[in-house]
């Protein structure tokens, strides 16, 4: 076979690109990732400081590529979460404890995610770094191994370009994918006038593994427990609002205007970190394939960061079509590899397969920003009583808890427990 003919090539080797390449090790496939920024890079935005809230599908999914032990040493278990309405009543709260749960999830930096990920990518794939996807094409009958058709694709690195034939390209470059506007698929957004402002910071009391989720007039505020006593800050404003307040304003007027937002049940903030911030715009590819090409990860849906559901939800999405390429879900089994990776057959199983999961999550993450963000009294008083109902009836409270973790509809293999 050519040195430059792969059953799957993935364009971008981040979180979801490297997942995907280590959860094919043991598929029998020949795997190449394309990704321009070089390990260390401070442009790679996968890989930086910023914290991300693992489901318990999410951790079963790298309890099974291995890689669990070593991203846990610096994981903090979510061992509570306090959902809050600012200026009403109503909460709710849930315990890992009482639905029978080791955690409701756990905090990792990125960069840990990164440091585990990325080994294990260039040992399960040829790596291309730092090297850009410039186009690719379908091409008839261009290889007699790869069967009817393959996708060229052209690549550039340092040293100039090449193309790499292959009969399964997946896109998983990022929300501004120019991979995916190459296949001309086109995008539904929706701007929620909103920024996050990303940070984390000191707090006076321990959070006792406690997350928060705070609702304001201005925007949600989550807290997760990062550290003894670290936080991880997501705090969404109107656009100008987060770049003055990451940007201008003193740590002082910072600290003082959280602490105004949140209230005290932490005691005093300190310690302010560096502020990152990044609009708040749902994505979503108005196709998850297309011929030979499959679109993941935020490439094919960013959701608002409200009770952190995207990289979990594309962690499903790698783990749904890792299984369907012949990924072993357990070191005692391999499933049945296709005969064609990229064949219709494949790419017709897989979208209606994701589009359900999507839907539920988007709607989730999407219904929740909308409720809290309308001040209107007889809907402030109803969604006010639904919390207090949500703490005080276990069942709807597991309801939420199901969609919270990832666990609600068709969970795939490689993300569900025993």
């Amino acid at each position: 076979m050519s040195d430059t003919h792969f059953d799957v090539v993935i364009a971008g080797g981040g979180l979801v690109g490297s997942s995907l390449a280590v959860a094919l090790q043991g598929s029998g496939l020949r795997v190449a990732v394309v990704e321009p920024i070089p390990e260390g890079d401070p442009r790679q935005p996968s890989f930086d400081d910023r914290h991300t809230a693992l489901a318990p599908t999410s951790r079963r999914f790298f309890e099974r590529l291995g890689l669990w032990p070593e991203i846990l040493a610096s994981a903090y278990p979510i061992e509570h979460i306090h959902v809050s309405d600012q200026g009403h009543g109503g909460f709710t709260r849930l315990s890992a404890k009482e639905e029978g749960l080791p955690a409701l999830g756990h905090v990792t930096p990125n960069r840990v995610l990164g440091a585990a990920l990325r080994p294990a990518m260039e040992k399960a794939a040829d790596l291309f770094c730092p090297a850009e996807i410039l186009d690719s094409v379908i091409v008839e009958g261009a290889d007699a191994t790869a069967g009817p058709s393959v996708r060229q694709v052209r690549v550039k690195n340092a040293s100039g370009e090449q193309t790499l034939t292959t009969r399964l390209l997946v896109v998983a470059d990022g929300m501004r994918s120019s991979t995916r506007d190459a296949l001309n698929i086109a995008m539904d957004e929706k701007d929620y006038g909103q920024s996050a402002i990303i940070v984390n910071l000191r707090s006076e009391r321990h959070h006792g593994g406690m997350a928060y989720e705070r609702f304001t007039p201005e925007g949600p505020i989550a807290l997760l427990p990062a550290g003894e006593n670290t936080v991880s800050l997501v705090w969404a404003l109107p656009h100008e609002q987060a770049k003055a307040m990451a940007h201008n304003a003193s740590e002082a007027v910072f600290l003082d205007r959280l602490q105004a937002a949140f209230g005290w049940r932490l005691g005093k903030f300190s310690d302010l970190g560096h502020c990152s911030v990044y609009p708040l715009i749902a994505v979503t590819a108005q196709q998850f394939t297309s011929d030979r090409a499959v679109i993941l990860g935020n490439a094919a849906h960013a959701l608002h960061p409200v009770a952190g559901q995207g990289l979990n939800l594309a962690l499903r999405d790698v783990a749904a079509l890792a299984e369907l390429l012949g990924a072993p879900v357990d070191s005692e089994s391999r499933q049945q590899t296709p005969t064609d990776p990229g064949g219709a057959d494949v790419l017709a199983e897989y979208a209606p397969l994701r589009q359900g999961d999507y839907r539920r999550t988007f709607g989730f993450t999407n219904g929740l920003v909308t409720l809290f963000s309308n001040d209107w009294l007889p809907l402030v008083a109803v969604r006010n009583m639904g919390l207090t109902a949500l703490d005080l009836f276990p069942p709807a409270r597991r309801f939420l808890l199901k969609h919270a973790t990832g666990a609600a509809g068709n969970v795939p293999a490689l993300c569900r427990e025993d």
